[in-house]
């Protein structure tokens, strides 16, 4: 029996794999500081939209800041990461449509 799966199932997928890949490149690899800074911006590009609304949140409510920054930092990675492995999945999936009608 062969399991059929939608492409968001295969981008949850694959954006999982990438976004736990980066943390264990970002956060358990040792790096100098201006390496880990490059590395942390390149592979968790979600952590600077993360840490603007962390930052207004603090103000508001001074104790979430830790909870709040932690949560935004992994779900705007997982957006992201979802976001680049859909789109080939559906461009590939529409080219070859395309290549079989021809």
């Amino acid at each position: 029996m062969k399991l059929r799966w939608s492409d968001w199932n295969r981008a949850c997928i694959s954006a999982a794999v990438l976004l736990t890949l980066a943390g264990l490149a970002v956060f358990k690899i040792p790096h100098g500081f201006e390496e880990g800074v490059g590395w942390y911006v390149c592979l968790l590009p979600g952590a600077i939209f993360a840490a603007a609304i962390s930052d207004l949140t603090q103000r508001v409510i001074p104790q979430s800041k830790s909870i709040v920054f932690d949560t935004l930092l992994i779900c705007f990675n997982f957006l992201w990461y979802f976001v680049i492995s859909y789109l080939p999945l559906k461009t590939y999936r529409f080219v070859s449509a395309t290549l079989k009608k021809l």
